[in-house]
């Protein structure tokens, strides 16, 4: 059997190509495999990559998540790896790292996922400072967007949040709406451990509660034995198709590229928009969108390289 190669690709989300490409947002990518690759082992490579796209505010996970509708910060993230340990974290407010937090509901805890209020005491207890992750700009933008939803004459809160979505067409810029900037890193190590993580800060004026795809186990995060998926775009769509364990159970059968492409190409027809990074258990890469554009860098040892913040294929 082929020697396992040493990968790391990870994702700064999928939708609308932006009409203005935020400066600094390919060398991010970039910088975030580099950083990945001092880790030794898969699970250490995906959280280093994670925590310095977290600690990017041009990326909607850690410091610079957008803000629900009362104007918080609400993480989601999850970590697992290809013996089927895992870790998640939704909803979880005044921590930095929301992957680190996750790691160590897999590493310190009996449980799965841990969530809102219960998630942010565990991570006080487990020894995570206290942090607010909004940033000026996203406070700005957040105050301006319920201003005009208050002139529009909605000022009763139990009235407009059922109307949240039609609200965000009408007032979120079109680049708002288009692009989802959740986070995502897979990788193979030298033993051929896969591990996958994911990280978000949800949707602008989402309900508070609202708990996406990506700290679910199957939805937008998924290892296993034959691969490792992170997965971003339309959560709640992503959530219900179950894509990443979708795309990690078609690896039995494809390659790792074609299984994401067909996953992808499912979801298209399901009318849900979608991009997926992943690596099988031999290091092969790939990656796969419905969308027009999906941000991207990679570390492949031994294979060509290629410009950060460019598809992988």
């Amino acid at each position: 059997m082929p020697t396992p190669r040493k990968t790391l690709l990870v994702h700064g989300g999928c939708g609308r190509r932006p009409s203005t490409i935020p400066e600094g947002r390919d060398e991010a990518l970039a910088r975030a495999v580099a950083e990945g690759l001092r880790g030794k082992s898969a699970i250490d490579m995906v959280e280093r990559a994670a925590r310095f796209l977290e600690d990017n505010p041009l990326f909607n996970a850690g410091t610079g998540s957008v803000l629900t509708l009362e104007g918080h910060v609400e993480m989601d993230a999850a970590v697992m790896t290809s013996d089927l340990h895992a870790g998640a974290v939704g909803g979880i407010t005044g921590v930095r790292h929301p992957i680190s937090v996750a790691r160590a509901v897999m590493e310190k805890t009996d449980h799965h996922l841990l969530v809102g209020e219960g998630a942010t005491k565990f991570a006080r207890h487990a020894g995570f400072p206290l942090y607010d992750p909004r940033t000026a700009t996203r406070k700005k933008r957040w105050k301006e967007l319920i201003a005009k939803l208050r002139a529009g004459g909605e000022a009763a809160e139990d009235r407009y949040w059922k109307r949240t979505r039609s609200w965000l067409e009408r007032y979120l810029s079109p680049d708002e709406r288009g692009h989802r900037s959740t986070i995502g890193a897979v990788a193979c190590d030298a033993k051929g451990r896969l591990a996958v993580a994911t990280s978000t800060g949800g949707i602008w004026l989402k309900l508070p509660g609202r708990v996406g795809d990506s700290p679910v186990l199957g939805g937008g995060t998924y290892a296993c034995e034959q691969g490792a998926v992170s997965a971003t775009g339309f959560g709640e769509g992503i959530l219900r198709l179950g894509l990443a364990k979708y795309a990690c159970d078609l690896m039995r059968t494809l390659p790792c590229q074609k299984a994401l492409d067909r996953a992808t190409a499912f979801a298209r027809r399901e009318g849900v928009e979608a991009g997926l990074i992943g690596v099988d258990k031999g290091g092969r890469p790939g990656s796969s969108k419905n969308a027009p554009w999906m941000p991207t860098a990679r570390s492949v040892e031994g294979g060509p390289g290629r410009a950060p913040g460019l598809p992988l294929r």
